[in-house]
C-alpha cells in the first residue's frame, strides 16, 4: 500500500479543523500553494508534508513493512460494480443485515451521510460487513427524524456507545449507531461537504462520506476497531484513484 502526499495533507488538514488558508497562514506560505499541494499539481517534498501535519497537531510515522498486495485484487474486483451491489455482495454473509434497506427507510425523511463500514463498502473497499451495524451522521435537523425511522425499523433504544454515539438494535440484531459529532470532524456539514450522493433506490438517495473522511475519521479513533481498518481504506483510495486514471485515458 502506498499513499499520496496529496491525500496525507487533505486528511490531516480536515482532521485539525483548518481551511487552506488558516494551513497556509501557519506554514508562512500561500493558500495557493497548499492548494496546489491537495490536488496533486504539485508534489511537495517529504520534509514539507511533516512540517504541514506538525502545524496541524499531528505526527507522521514513517516504516517499512513488507509489501503486501492482498487486498487489491479484492478491491478491483468490487469497483467494478456499482455501490449498492458493493453493499450487498459484502452483507450477504451476515443473516438478517440489509442496510440498503435500512438506509432507505431512514432517507425518507433524514438528511445524513453515511460513515464506518458500510461506507467504507459503498466505496469500494473489500472487508466483509460482519459487525452488521449502520453509522450514519446526521444534520442537526434530521435527529428526530432518524429517531421516528428507527422507531418505523422496529428499533429499540440501547444506550450509547463507548464513542458517544447513540445506538439501536432492529429486530434483525442489525444495530443503528448515530453520531451527533466524531473526533477528527467537525460533524454532518463538515463530512456532507466531500461526501458522494448515492443512489440506493428508485428516488432514493443518500450521502456517503469519502475515503479521505474515513480515514480521518479511523485514524482519531480510540475505538477497538478504528485504526484496524486504516490499511484498507488507504488501499481502495489508492485503488479508487488508479481505477479513476485508467477509466480516463483516451481508448487507443
Amino acid at each position: 500500500m502506498s499513499m499520496r502526499s496529496a491525500d496525507l495533507l487533505v486528511a490531516g488538514r480536515r482532521r485539525a479543523g483548518f481551511s487552506q488558508e488558516q494551513l497556509a497562514e501557519r506554514l508562512g506560505r500561500t493558500q495557493s500553494t497548499i492548494a496546489r499541494w491537495e490536488s496533486g499539481y504539485q508534489r511537495p517534498p517529504l520534509e514539507s508534508v511533516v512540517e504541514a501535519l506538525h502545524a496541524c497537531g499531528l505526527e507522521l510515522t514513517v516504516g517499512m513493512a513488507r509489501y503486501d498486495d492482498s487486498y487489491e485484487s479484492l478491491i478491483a474486483r468490487q469497483l467494478l460494480m456499482d455501490p449498492v451491489e458493493r453493499v450487498r455482495r459484502l452483507a450477504r454473509r451476515a443473516a438478517g443485515f440489509d442496510p440498503i434497506g435500512v438506509l432507505c427507510e431512514l432517507a425518507k425523511d433524514a438528511q445524513f451521510v453515511v460513515i464506518d463500514k458500510v461506507a467504507g463498502a459503498f466505496n469500494g473497499w473489500p472487508i466483509t460487513l460482519g459487525a452488521r451495524t449502520v453509522h450514519l451522521v446526521p444534520a442537526d435537523s434530521s435527529m428526530g427524524a432518524v429517531e421516528e425511522a428507527a422507531r418505523r425499523l422496529g428499533a429499540e433504544p440501547a444506550g450509547e456507545g463507548e464513542d458517544g454515539a447513540k445506538r439501536w438494535v432492529l429486530a434483525s440484531g442489525a444495530e443503528l449507531h448515530v453520531s451527533a459529532e466524531l473526533r477528527g470532524t467537525g460533524g454532518y456539514r463538515d463530512l456532507a461537504r466531500d461526501a458522494t450522493s448515492v443512489l440506493i433506490a428508485p428516488g432514493v438517495s443518500v450521502q456517503v462520506a469519502s475515503l479521505i473522511d474515513l480515514i480521518r475519521i479511523a485514524e482519531a479513533s480510540t475505538g477497538p476497531d478504528g485504526r484496524v481498518f486504516v490499511p484498507a481504506l488507504w488501499a481502495t483510495l489508492e485503488a479508487q484513484q488508479r481505477f479513476a486514471e485508467h477509466a480516463a485515458r483516451p481508448a487507443a
